[in-house]
């Protein structure tokens, strides 16, 4: 009878969860007969036991609780981290292309321009080599002979330009710009009260030109006569 309520009371403890067994360690159970038994009361012998597992229980439940919102919270500040990440290293890749795209247009506004000088230079070297052929009024060979407008349209042919054919309408087609703004391969145009003369400006204050008969085809100072009017065709 004994055993039985001993083993009833263990199998309340193991039900109920560990629950210290202090309540043994005075008892000597050899010495115990079935009429010396007391009544054990588990309810009274493990109140203490069992509100300790029930605090436990309740203390891990809070843990848990605290512990998920912890988590929840560092979770979220690492993915607000990673998303400002990504966005700076996005922002910073703009900039990269952005500056690699501007770079990439100084080079090619660079080219043009280099491109754009070297044509006007080419204009007037090819001009150039006319030097000291004849004048021959209303000529347009550059090696027989050629008159100012001649000359110039001559030259400009060979570049693939088509410009009228006297001096007049030469000044009247082009674009006008000021002398200050004067470039190699620009025209220089004369005249009192009207074009008379056309000349092409070879750089550094100079001109190529065909002059007059004594002279031929010469180079002379842009200036040799007051210039009415500075013109291009050229880009």
């Amino acid at each position: 009878m004994f055993y039985k309520k001993i083993a009833a009371v263990v199998m309340s403890v193991v039900i109920a969860g560990s629950v210290p067994c202090t309540v043994f360690a005075d008892t000597d159970v050899s010495a115990v007969t079935d009429g010396e038994v007391e009544e054990l009361s588990i309810e009274e012998d493990f109140s203490d036991g069992t509100d300790s597992i029930s605090a436990l229980a309740n203390a891990l439940a809070d843990k848990t609780v605290s512990d998920v919102a912890e988590y929840q919270e560092a979770k979220a500040e690492a993915e607000e981290i990673a998303q400002k990440r990504l966005e700076a290293e996005a922002a910073a890749e703009a900039a990269r292309k952005a500056e690699e795209e501007r770079k990439a247009a100084e080079e090619a506004a660079r080219k043009a321009e280099e491109a754009r000088v070297a044509k006007r230079q080419e204009i007037a070297d090819f001009a150039l080599q006319f030097v000291g052929n004849p004048y021959v009024y209303g000529g347009t060979s550059l090696t027989n002979g050629a008159d100012c407008s001649g000359f110039v349209m001559s030259v400009f042919a060979q570049f693939g330009y088509e410009l009228p054919r006297v001096a007049a309408a030469q000044c009247a087609a082009s674009q006008k710009k000021s002398v200050e703004d004067i470039e190699v391969g620009d025209l220089v145009f004369y005249g009192d009260g009207g074009i008379d003369h056309v000349a092409l400006y070879i750089g550094d204050g100079k001109i190529v030109h065909a002059s007059t008969a004594a002279t031929g085809i010469k180079v002379s100072d842009y200036n040799y006569r007051a210039p009415a009017a500075v013109g291009t065709f050229v880009e």
